[in-house]
C-alpha cells in the first residue's frame, strides 16, 4: 500500500497541480532519505527545472524535467506526496517548493519510501526490470502467458512485480474473488477461459478503484491529502469471518506467500 490505483491518483493531481511549474528551493529533513552530499547533486539538477510530465509505471511515480532527468517516488507502504501552502513546520522528509507559492511535500511515517533521480541516459534505478504496468501495457494474451505452465500459486503470481506491475494485495484479493479463483491455486491449472475471466476483473477492480480515488484502510492519502473512497467496494479485503457477499458463506482468512489473504471457500474454486 499504496498500489497502482492510488499511484495513479496521485499521478493525476500531482500532474494537473504542477506541470508546467520549476522547484525553486528544496528541503532536506530526513538524512535517511539521502545524505547531504547526494541532496546537493539532488538540488543542482532539480532547482529551476520545469516538470513536462508526470509518469507513472506499476507502483513508481516520476516527473520528467526539462534538462531530461527523471524524479522518481516510491511511496512504498507509508508515503504521500501532498501538494499544500508553504510550510516549514511540516514533518516532512522532503520539501519541493514550486514557483506559485504550492509546496510538494513527501511525508513517510515509516520511513521505508524512496526518492531518487534518474539522468537522461538511464531507464531504471535498479538491476531488477519490472513486468509489464497492469493497466496500460497488459493485454489477456500477455497475461495468459504469464500464468501458462507455472506452478506459482495465482495470488503470489499476481503480486510478483517483476511478473507484472502495480498490483498488491489488496486488488490482488477483490480481482480473484470476482473471477471466482482461489488464490491458492497454481496458475498453470486456471483455463484460458479462466484466465480471461480474471483478467477483465482485474482491469476492471483497478479502473473502478481509481474512479474512486484509491482505498483508505490506513495511511493513503491523495495529493491533497483527501481520502480515497475505494474501500467501500471491498468484497474481501479484511473480512475474513464476515459473509461473503455472493454465497452469504463465511469468508476465510489465510496466508498465502507469506500475505495475508481472504476469499470465499465456496465460490472459489
Amino acid at each position: 500500500m499504496p498500489e497502482l490505483p492510488e499511484v495513479e491518483t496521485i499521478r493525476r493531481d500531482l500532474e494537473k497541480a504542477l506541470v508546467g511549474k520549476r522547484v525553486v528551493a528544496a528541503t532536506l529533513k530526513d538524512a535517511r532519505l539521502m545524505d547531504t552530499a547526494q541532496f546537493v547533486q539532488f538540488e543542482k539538477i532539480i532547482l529551476e527545472q520545469k516538470w513536462k510530465a508526470l509518469e507513472r509505471h506499476g507502483k513508481y511515480l516520476w516527473a520528467s524535467l526539462e534538462n531530461g532527468w527523471r524524479v522518481v517516488f516510491h511511496l512504498r507502504m507509508t508515503g504521500q506526496l501532498i501538494v499544500e501552502k508553504p510550510s516549514n513546520e511540516k514533518r516532512f522528509r522532503l520539501g519541493l517548493l514550486f514557483n506559485h507559492s504550492l509546496q510538494l511535500n513527501f511525508y513517510d511515517q515509516r520511513r521505508f519510501g524512496e526518492v531518487w533521480l534518474l539522468s537522461p541516459e538511464q531507464k531504471s534505478h535498479s538491476a531488477t526490470t519490472p513486468g509489464p504496468d497492469a493497466l496500460n501495457e497488459l493485454n489477456v494474451e500477455l497475461f495468459r502467458d504469464m500464468l501458462r505452465g507455472r506452478t506459482t500459486k495465482i495470488q503470489p503470481l499476481l503480486l510478483d512485480q517483476r511478473r507484472l506491475a502495480g498490483v498488491g494485495n489488496i486488488y490482488a484479493q477483490e480481482a480473484l474473488f470476482k473471477a471466482h479463483i482461489r488464490p491458492s491455486r497454481a496458475a498453470k491449472r486456471i483455463s484460458r477461459g479462466e484466465a480471461s475471466v480474471l483478467f477483465d476483473a482485474l482491469q476492471q477492480t483497478l479502473r473502478n478503484a481509481i474512479d474512486h480515488r484509491g482505498s483508505t484502510s490506513r495511511n493513503y492519502r491523495d495529493a491533497y491529502g483527501r481520502h480515497g473512497s475505494a474501500q467501500t467496494l471491498h468484497a474481501v479485503y479484511r473480512k475474513g469471518g464476515m459473509p461473503c457477499p455472493r454465497c452469504g458463506g463465511a469468508l476465510r482468512s489465510v496466508r498465502i506467500g507469506g500475505r495475508g489473504t481472504v476469499f470465499c471457500p465456496r465460490c472459489q474454486r
